[in-house]
């Protein structure tokens, strides 16, 4: 590759570009920059300018990504390696809020498999995943039936991206799909998770009580994660729940989890069952309580309220009464 006068290769010259561009969209040139960047031959320059492009949501580069894109599907395992492009510019198309079912149904289903020690493995499953998302965006009458494909994906990140997607898109059935596909299980806890979590957005009051079933009578790894989803949903219906739950798991972890869910909550009603827990639970449970709490440590007046009841306990086990925002 040719160099310039400071001795530099072209590609870092174009690079060196791109970064200043990075910093300040409004360079001079910084347009036809970025245009040259998208038509090279390099997956590395085309996904730095779709990732600036997406990052200050620059208009009019819709068409030439989206060219870019087709040519790294063409003999992409060498062109592309790691999908770095063609992930680079989905995300960015994400991110503008473009619908294009076409270039999305051909990202869900790309498989790319590269070389690696001892054989080969598909680098594709996150863009599976992020075009997943723009596939729901794009909204073609199919997208469900793609969605639910993606859900047996073999790579958890791309059934994640699914499950995702599958609450985005919000439609009729998709809520069903979900539990169902958490009943089924899977290896991955963090899929059941997500699944717990997209079925508690898209039917609130139904999925509490599912999800709370599962974690009171589900197998562990699949109840922990129920008790998780319960707390990232924000449901003011969950906190009775969570309550319930921890009063009646036998497990230390899990009850351990359900305080952590409790404090996720972030609601008024959340900080102070886990403050009068601190301030009058067993030396074990004010432990477990102010572990939950230290959520709260940004919070300047919740952390005063908190450091108060501390305060007064002088009975915590050893190592496990520090709260601070160190």
């Amino acid at each position: 590759m040719r160099g310039s006068s400071d001795g530099r290769t072209g590609f870092e010259r174009q690079l060196a570009e791109l970064n200043a561009i990075r910093a300040d969209p409004d360079e001079p040139g910084a347009a036809e920059t970025l245009r040259a960047a998208l038509a090279a031959n390099s997956n590395l320059l085309v996904a730095r300018a779709a990732e600036i492009i997406g990052e200050w949501q620059l208009p009019g580069y819709t068409d030439r990504l989206a060219d870019a894109f087709g040519r790294f599907l063409v003999d992409s395992a060498r062109r592309d390696p790691t999908c770095a492009a063609k992930y680079a510019i989905a995300d960015t198309l994400n991110r503008l809020e473009v619908r294009d079912a076409e270039l999305f149904l051909q990202g869900i289903r790309h498989v790319q498999m590269e070389p690696k020690w001892g054989g080969q493995e598909d680098t594709a499953p996150p863009l599976r995943a992020v075009c997943a998302i723009g596939l729901a965006r794009s909204d073609p009458p199919d997208t469900l039936l793609e969605l639910a494909r993606l859900l047996a994906d073999p790579h958890a990140d791309a059934r994640i991206g699914a499950i995702r997607a599958i609450a985005y898109a919000a439609r009729p059935g998709g809520a069903p799909l979900l539990w169902y596909k958490a009943h089924l299980g899977d290896e991955e806890t963090a899929v059941i998770y997500e699944c717990f979590s997209a079925v508690l957005a898209l039917e609130p009051e139904a999925a509490l009580l599912l999800v709370g079933e599962r974690a009171a009578g589900g197998d562990a790894a699949q109840a922990e994660m129920a008790v998780l989803a319960l707390g990232s949903s924000r449901l003011a219906g969950a906190l009775p729940l969570l309550i319930g739950l921890r009063a009646t798991a036998g497990e230390p972890l899990l009850r351990r989890a359900t305080l952590t869910a409790i404090a996720t909550l972030g609601s008024d009603e959340a900080f102070n069952y886990l403050l009068g827990l601190l301030a009058d639970g067993s030396p074990a449970d004010a432990a477990d309580a102010l572990d939950a709490l230290r959520l709260f440590r940004e919070d300047e007046r919740r952390r005063r309220k908190v450091e108060r009841v501390l305060r007064r306990r002088d009975d915590l086990p050893p190592g496990r009464s520090a709260y601070s925002t160190t």
